[in-house]
């Protein structure tokens, strides 16, 4: 398969602990923050790949691409800006894919994690687009109970995913106690996004 490495790393400096609607990105210590660790994400899967000429290209280009990507995302976002600049993140790793095929990063770990962001980051990122939850808010519970769901399910122990699911249940019902389409959006997403996920990985690896 083609290694992702620098989507994955894209992926996560956008997607991962980060709300891209939330409106203290638009503070400019707090995005100067967000892109110190934009560039860490996306190293933490690349800097191996930054032994070659190609490598350090491919760095820079996709980093410059982030950090213009969160300069222009101060002025608003939308659900279709987002799909695109993922896109375009997917076909600059594909221009220079080659820098990651030696990496020590497994393919197959790659897309496992791209798989848990689809599954657990991503799925909060459309929950906010459509309302289920507000969009400045953070998302722990949903995105905690979709993370058990993808990890039990790529490791088909339906009886934990069920555990998983009544879990977060009592925890909306006990703990938070404000009645929400995520109740029925959030487990239901993570069950089919993961076992969709798994099982496309079941069939390439």
């Amino acid at each position: 398969m083609i290694p992702l490495h620098g989507f994955l790393g894209h992926f996560v400096a956008d997607h991962a602990f980060s709300n891209v609607y939330s409106d203290k990105l638009k503070i400019k210590n707090n995005l100067i923050t967000h892109i110190i660790w934009s560039i860490l994400a996306i190293l933490a899967f690349t800097f191996d790949s930054l032994k070659t000429p190609l490598g350090i290209i491919a760095f820079l280009v996709l980093i410059s691409y982030h950090v213009f990507i969160d300069v222009y995302r101060t002025k608003g976002t939308t659900f279709k800006k987002e799909l695109l600049y993922l896109a375009i993140a997917l076909i600059i790793n594909l221009v220079f894919y080659k820098a990651y095929a030696n990496s020590y990063i497994s393919n197959e770990f790659i897309y496992y994690i791209i798989g848990m962001m689809f599954a657990t980051s991503f799925g909060s990122f459309i929950e906010r687009t459509y309302n289920i939850i507000d969009q400045q808010i953070k998302d722990t519970t949903g995105a905690s109970e979709r993370l058990a769901i993808y990890i039990f399910i790529s490791k088909f122990k339906i009886e934990w995913v069920l555990v998983a699911i009544l879990a977060g249940l009592l925890y909306r019902f006990l703990i938070v106690k404000e009645k929400s389409k995520e109740w029925v959006f959030s487990p239901v997403y993570g069950v089919i996004v993961s076992s969709i996920w798994i099982l496309i990985m079941k069939a390439i690896f």
